[in-house]
């Protein structure tokens, strides 16, 4: 058995713990017995093997008050009112 295959594919697993927990990366950490540099760096290699470099989609949600959430593909959400133009600066943050 290939000891850097197990590591990798355990490490994986618990980005993936991780992104359905809803904790944030400190405590999960804490509670995985992780150092949080570590965590993030298997969440980088995620996310470049799972990245695209096209388009990617927009799902706007329909929200009370004119209100918009942007969710970005790493999990961090923003509100914004109904400015088009703060939208649009948002959008290309990605």
């Amino acid at each position: 058995m290939n000891l850097s295959i197990s590591k990798r594919e355990r490490m994986l697993s618990l980005v993936d713990q991780w992104r359905r927990s809803g904790q944030t990366r400190k405590d999960f950490c804490l509670s995985h017995g992780l150092k949080v540099c570590t965590l993030g760096y298997w969440i980088k290699r995620n996310d470049e093997q799972n990245s695209d470099p096209g388009f990617k989609e927009v799902l706007l949600a329909p929200q009370p008050s004119g209100r918009i959430e942007i969710v970005y593909p790493n999990g961090v959400k923003i509100n914004a009112g109904g400015d088009l133009n703060m939208i649009s600066r948002l959008i290309h943050l990605y």
